[in-house]
């Protein structure tokens, strides 16, 4: 009878570097801002990202470099989401609308972008400083990716 072994090594995650982006801008100047610094091509994909349980959206901006074989992409972190409930009121029933705050990586909830580099070997010191020189971002930084406890939601493909 032959035994067959199952190699682990070979489910490694694609090879990425994330980057942090604390901004108040909307999705779409803030994706020219990084188009016109890191002279990429960011466009909003036609469907959102939407991992919880298709409650929240998330918006999604993507490039891909075919030259460096590399994808970019701009994801929003922050989903508002209105919810309506029917009070019982004294006389009548009134609608009352509340706002529901989901995040994508619920360990970062400062933080309002994340910008992924799949594939390629990108210089994540040197995309940081151009994210930092654009004067609309307070703060970029990169994050590892291990320490991630939610790295699934990056998974975009």
């Amino acid at each position: 009878m032959a035994v067959h072994k199952l190699v682990l090594d070979d489910f490694v995650d694609a090879n990425y570097s994330l980057f942090a982006i604390h901004c108040d801008l909307e999705d779409y100047r803030l994706a020219s801002y990084i188009n016109q610094a890191l002279n990429t091509h960011l466009k909003r994909t036609k469907e959102d990202v939407d991992f919880s349980d298709n409650v929240a959206a998330f918006s999604l901006f993507e490039w891909e470099n075919s030259n460096l074989k590399t994808t970019w992409n701009l994801i929003k972190n922050k989903c508002l989401v209105e919810d309506s409930s029917i009070d019982l009121g004294l006389f009548l029933e009134q609608t009352e609308k509340n706002w529901t705050t989901h995040y994508l990586i619920d360990e970062h909830p400062k933080v309002g972008y994340f910008l992924k580099v799949s594939g390629g070997n990108s210089n994540d010191v040197k995309i940081a400083q151009k994210l930092q020189k654009i004067p609309a971002i307070n703060m970029a930084y990169t994050i590892n990716v291990e320490e991630l406890k939610s790295k699934d939601y990056l998974i975009l493909n």
